[in-house]
């Protein structure tokens, strides 16, 4: 059973999706191509203006890249979920899925101006359906 929010008849539009956001952002398609077992994921970073109309300063977003445990699935290598590790689980995500990763284990890189991470496929800590439901535990106001 997959964890996987992403059904396989979506997956062509979770494609199209990664590609018009990449072409939206650097007027080109997403075409890297991750080696192995490995996963690029484009890091969660918020919007510049809130719903509310406020607008995120610079230092704040700057920040989101180092910070956040959110990230998109983009692509994955050919040995991602294969072998015996994954016979009983199956694939943990599918590209388009949101993804919770580990903070600090990517190997962050700027890939034609966007934040991205790689990362190995055992490292994806849970599928989520919206990004912004993950901050730090420093902003919990609940225990």
């Amino acid at each position: 059973m997959s964890m996987s929010f992403i059904e396989e008849h979506e997956e062509g539009d979770a494609q199209d999706f990664i590609n018009d956001l990449f072409t939206e952002i650097t007027g080109e398609v997403f075409d890297m191509k991750p080696a192995g077992y490995m996963i690029a994921v484009k890091l969660y970073t918020r919007e510049m203006v809130t719903e509310g109309g406020i607008i995120i300063p610079d230092v704040v977003l700057s920040e989101d890249k180092y910070q956040s445990c959110s990230a998109l699935v983009c692509a994955m290598g050919p040995e991602a979920y294969k072998g015996d590790k994954f016979e009983r689980s199956g694939p943990w995500c599918k590209v388009g899925d949101w993804v919770m990763i580990p903070r600090y284990e990517a190997v962050a890189v700027s890939y034609r101006g966007v934040a991205l991470g790689l990362i190995p496929d055992d490292r994806i800590m849970a599928v989520i359906k919206d990004p912004r439901d993950v901050e730090s535990v420093k902003n919990a106001d609940r225990f």
